[in-house]
């Protein structure tokens, strides 16, 4: 039986590129089409560029089995905790009274150093309760949750992949009676 394997590199090249794609969608949305990024836009943003950072330093790295996983399984930990802002947001956005903490989060968002480093994508100056044209019937906190959801499926994924390859390696070397790896 084939097996089709990818290598690290460029899996996680992969992983960085969509990231990229997806903050310089919510760049083109703010500069050019005023839609203004609130606390929890300028959070989600961050862990996509979380993802981004650690993905392009798995794809220079190019780990093998268990240093894979290990990228892997961080870029999970970025994504899951994506998808749990996300998730508040989207909350937020279906149960506007509530809202996000405006005054709070907003100053907290734009207090840390991130945003002073780059404004033009980490500055927060939106409400998150407030409802812009949906991009194919899905408004973007709910877009952002499909894509951090993704990410998080495609990157524990590939964690568990590495890691049995490094165990069936392992086992291999050590004597299971096969040819190495």
């Amino acid at each position: 039986m084939m097996k089709f394997e990818l290598s690290p590199r460029r899996v996680f090249a992969g992983f960085a590129l969509i990231g990229v794609a997806l903050l310089a969608e919510a760049l083109i949305l703010q500069h050019l089409k005023g839609v203004a990024p609130c606390p929890l836009c300028v959070m989600q943003r961050t862990g996509f560029l979380l993802i981004v950072l650690i993905a392009l330093a798995g794809a220079v790295h190019q780990p093998r089995s268990l240093g894979a996983a290990g990228y892997s399984g961080t870029v999970a930990l970025v994504a899951l905790a994506g998808m749990a802002v996300a998730i508040r947001h989207v909350w937020v956005l279906y149960h506007p009274k509530f809202g996000c903490g405006i005054d709070v989060l907003e100053q907290f968002v734009n207090d840390l150093p991130t945003a002073k480093l780059l404004p033009w994508l980490l500055h927060s100056s939106g409400e998150c309760t407030a409802p812009h044209e949906p991009i194919f019937g899905l408004q973007l906190p709910e877009w952002s949750l499909v894509w951090f959801s993704l990410l998080f499926l495609a990157s524990i994924y590939y964690a568990f992949q590495r890691r049995s390859d490094a165990r069936a390696s392992t086992a291999t070397l050590s004597g299971g009676g096969g040819k190495p790896l």
